[in-house]
């Protein structure tokens, strides 16, 4: 092989490697964000989060660990009233609007607000972009 073929080979390789790197530590970076914003869900999971990020002392250990047990509960409790407000919110809308919309704009309209009792669905399970009635393809 002559110089010039080695030379593109090897740019061409690197450049696949990059894209390659580049998309895993972008998968690696998206996850970390996912699992830290799931770890302040459950209060113990809070704790435990928070009790890593102090590391206190023996000394500070009980102390911290009853201010985090009272704050845990509390952000659970606002987790929870903040779900059960928006779900109204969306029913309320829902129903403003029913006698208003077609079946067909119904459909699609519940096909974005979520259930009350549905799983929510993944990120990568929802349409990213959207076609509305004026951008069909």
């Amino acid at each position: 092989m002559n110089y010039k073929i080695k030379l593109t080979l090897i740019i061409i390789i690197t450049l696949i490697f990059g894209v390659f790197m580049g998309a895993m530590l972008n998968r690696a970076l998206i996850q970390h964000k996912i699992r830290r914003a799931f770890s302040l869900q459950k209060p113990s999971y809070f704790i435990s989060n928070f009790e890593k990020i102090i590391d206190p002392d023996e000394a500070q250990a009980k102390l911290i660990r009853e201010i985090l047990e009272k704050h845990a509960k509390r952000v659970s409790e606002i987790r929870t009233n903040f779900r059960k407000e928006m779900e109204e919110a969306f029913e309320s809308m829902k129903k403003e609007m029913d006698s208003i919309l077609t079946a067909e704009q119904r459909k699609r309209l519940s096909k974005k607000i979520p259930h009350p009792h549905q799983k929510v669905r993944h990120f990568w399970k929802r349409e990213r972009f959207p076609q509305y009635p004026s951008q069909k393809r």
